[in-house]
């Protein structure tokens, strides 16, 4: 007989001082209260809160964006032949333009340059985390012309600040860069066409009771020399969720720090992707 044999025989023989009448006859049971349905507490709640978390983005409405600065050649003071539609809470800017420079005319090309911002402030956090937000950026330009130089682009300023009482996002860091140029020097020719969007995401860390505050600057630039330019309608830019949805809406979603340690995320910085 070996010795594992022997240990084996002598660790089976303790089995008869263990109190067994303490463990319940789960098949002969009747008192429900001493029944157990499952080993330990179940993951399933904890599983469905990430899941809906994940899956769940609020909606917030953009105000309608305000026309902040317009620049525009000596020729055209008054008023700049790059106009624009009246505004509305869509998260759009709408653009057009007719313009003509003589062949005859010496000097630097004519410029025109517009901007509108826009700010929403989103509802207080209710506890110390992550604020994350995702929106996209989109702009199409419908134009036709002949000339010598025709030039038209679009840009996306962004800023975000974690408490809007303590700071301006105007004022954030990297604002005064566009986060976006959709469209850059689209020429002027016939039946030209262009469109492009792109998506935006990206967290900021809040606590307790912060006010954040997301600040939108849309701008369209006009370079042109020598020939004729049309901007028709259609031409815009606009603010928009990421996925389907109406214009004029961002998302976001609050995220608690007991989730955040849980993820393993508590000290992601911020960032825009």
């Amino acid at each position: 007989m070996t010795i594992a044999t022997v240990t084996g025989a002598r660790d089976l023989s303790r089995f008869e001082e263990l109190p067994v009448e303490l463990i319940d006859d789960l098949p002969n049971a009747t008192d429900a209260s001493s029944s157990r349905t499952g080993f330990g507490d179940s993951f399933d709640r904890v599983q469905a809160g990430i899941q809906g978390w994940l899956r769940h983005w609020e909606p917030q409405r953009l105000p309608a964006f305000t026309p902040v600065r317009d620049e525009m050649p000596e020729s055209d003071r008054g008023r700049s032949s790059l106009h624009a539609a009246a505004t509305q809470a869509d998260g759009a800017v709408r653009i057009t333009a007719s313009v003509y420079d003589p062949p005859s005319r010496e000097g630097a090309p004519l410029g025109w340059s517009r901007n509108w911002a826009s700010v929403a402030v989103l509802p207080p956090a209710r506890e110390s985390g992550r604020l994350y937000y995702r929106f996209s950026v989109s702009s199409r330009l419908v134009l036709d012309g002949q000339a010598a130089l025709s030039l038209a682009s679009t840009s996306v300023n962004f800023g975000i600040v974690a408490d809007a009482a303590k700071a301006s996002p105007f004022q954030a860091p990297g604002f005064g860069t566009p986060i976006a140029r959709p469209l850059v020097g689209v020429q002027a020719r016939e039946d030209q066409d262009a469109s492009a969007s792109q998506v935006f995401e990206g967290s900021i860390a809040v606590r307790q009771g912060d006010t954040p505050a997301m600040a939108f600057v849309i701008g369209t630039d006009l370079l042109f020399q020598d020939g004729w330019v049309r901007v028709h309608e259609g031409s815009s830019t606009w603010i928009g969720p990421a996925g389907p949805g109406a214009t004029g809406t961002i998302e976001f979603r609050y995220a608690p720090a007991a989730m955040l340690r849980l993820l393993g995320r508590l000290d992601e910085p911020h960032r825009v992707a």
